[in-house]
């Protein structure tokens, strides 16, 4: 977002997808807990021994890779709540030293400032 006084980041919409991310991990969750192995089937209710144990082992594997999603949701959520710390301290050093910046009167220009060399593509 620019403004008057240079770029700056809209930090409070990076305070509200680090709460969806929350929010999302926290869902993930509840599936996780929602499918948990520990709900007793009946190999019958599931076809028979082969593909009960089948069902249980995916059940299994589904519930670890939502621990790994739930997991990675909420790490996330963490670092986007830092970068946007991390931005608004980046913002007030940007501001406090450009307020320092002096330039003594008839110095400004919109022209190039010249180096004290020439330059090395001036015999090209």
């Amino acid at each position: 977002m620019a403004s008057s006084d240079g770029y700056q980041l809209k930090k409070s919409g990076m305070s509200g997808q680090a709460n969806e991310l929350d929010g999302a991990g926290d869902d993930t969750g509840k599936i996780r807990t929602a499918i948990a192995p520990g709900a007793c089937y009946a190999s019958d209710a599931l076809g028979g021994t082969d593909a009960a144990a089948a069902v249980n082992r995916f059940i299994a594997a589904w519930g670890a890779e939502a621990r790994t999603l739930e997991a990675a949701l909420h790490e996330l959520a963490g670092k986007v709540r830092l970068a946007k710390g991390a931005y608004g301290d980046s913002d007030g050093l940007v501001r406090t030293s450009a307020s320092n910046v002096t330039v003594a009167d008839g110095e400004l220009s919109t022209m190039p400032a010249f180096a004290g060399r020439p330059s090395a593509l001036a015999g090209y």
